[in-house]
């Protein structure tokens, strides 16, 4: 449960304690636009600072030492020692100096490791670093510690443990947070898309309906939705969210290469085409989208446009051992078999496991 000092800090802040700015990429896979969560956006260790500054006397650090190094074990920390520990805390983050911030936090929580707004305050910590692993386990244990459901504080643990690739244990704190909210149409959304990750399909439809039901202008319930479609093969209904997706946010170019992809399923690559060489080129960097776009040169017999694209795909990425290999294949099917194996042969140094074995096959 939230300390009274904890409380007072968020009542005054204009952010919720657990708020995650989210930046999803404008271009690249859907997945990337949807699951590829940037957490660098976390601020309520700064906004707790700024609050605790108007509160505080400006007890110094030399003050903290005595107050978590004592013999006394209490099993929460008073009010004045969480005082003393965000300011010295805000003495180094003002500085970006987060290794001694970490540091005292790490030593408060040593001391009274059953008071959770001390871990909460190095989850966001951790969050500020980009040091996920770490920050989801001091977050579980932080909920472990917490009466009821924090639903902010779930939904955040789900965000970590897709980030470091523990979609199943997203799942069941996304799961949580709509237990503790049912209001909030992101708990639901972003079920739905660890969902479909997991190939949960049903369970992510019946997600996003909730999700629908709360938001239904928001263009990522139903980007979601037509890449279900997509996935059980049924092209119509696709289309039609993916329309629904496009009138919604017509310049989101993650929406022009899903509308691609369903396109060049649907059996009409010249409109694939079309409309992935409409994006800006910017956008064209990602593999997926690359792939795509030579797929649907390579169905209406263009080998030769898509071998040059590849190419200029993996020059830009010259240590991409994948980008190397698929610019080979592509060569080859162009029938330029010198400048194949030459990509070939990079993506065998790159380290590809498919590149030596492909290029025995050419003196076969």
């Amino acid at each position: 449960m939230l300390t009274v000092y904890a409380t007072t800090i968020i009542q005054a802040m204009t952010l919720p304690k657990y708020a995650i700015k989210y930046h999803p990429k404008s271009m690249g896979s859907i997945e990337a636009a949807t699951l590829g969560l940037v957490v660098a956006g976390l601020v309520s260790v700064a906004l707790i600072i700024l609050a605790a500054r108007s509160l505080l006397s400006g007890a110094p650090e030399s003050q903290l030492a005595p107050s978590i190094t004592g013999e006394s074990i209490p099993q929460a920390a008073p009010i004045q020692t969480i005082e003393q520990v965000l300011e010295s805390v805000q003495v180094y983050v003002s500085s970006e100096e987060y290794s001694p911030a970490v540091t005292i936090l790490k030593a408060a929580i040593s001391k009274y490791p059953l008071d959770a707004d001390l871990r909460f305050a190095l989850v966001d910590l951790y969050m500020l670093t980009q040091s996920f692993p770490l920050a989801y386990e001091q977050i579980v244990a932080a909920i472990e510690q917490t009466e009821g459901v924090d639903a902010k504080a779930q939904f955040t643990a789900g965000t970590l443990a897709n980030t470091i690739d523990q979609p199943e244990m997203a799942m069941v704190h996304y799961q949580a947070a709509m237990r503790g909210d049912l209001n909030n149409a992101d708990y639901p959304l972003y079920l739905a898309n660890i969902q479909f990750k997991l190939n949960k399909l049903e369970e992510a439809k019946a997600s996003l309906a909730i999700a629908a039901r709360l938001a239904p202008d928001r263009a990522m319930v139903w980007a979601t939705w037509a890449k279900i479609s997509l996935r059980q093969n049924k092209l119509a209904l696709a289309q039609q969210h993916i329309e629904k997706v496009r009138k919604l946010e017509p310049h989101v170019p993650a929406w022009t290469i899903l509308e691609a992809n369903i396109q060049k399923r649907s059996g009409n690559p010249e409109r694939a085409i079309e409309l992935l060489s409409a994006l800006p080129q910017d956008a064209l960097n990602d593999a997926e989208s690359m792939r795509l776009l030579a797929e649907s040169f390579g169905m209406i017999g263009r080998p030769g446009d898509a071998a040059s694209r590849m190419v200029d795909f993996a020059t830009l990425n010259r240590d991409n051992a994948q980008a190397a290999f698929d610019a080979a294949i592509w060569l080859e099917r162009a029938d330029q078999r010198g400048d194949a194996v030459l990509w070939g042969r990079r993506a065998r140094d790159l380290g590809h496991t498919r590149a030596q074995g492909w290029l025995d096959s050419l003196t076969d």
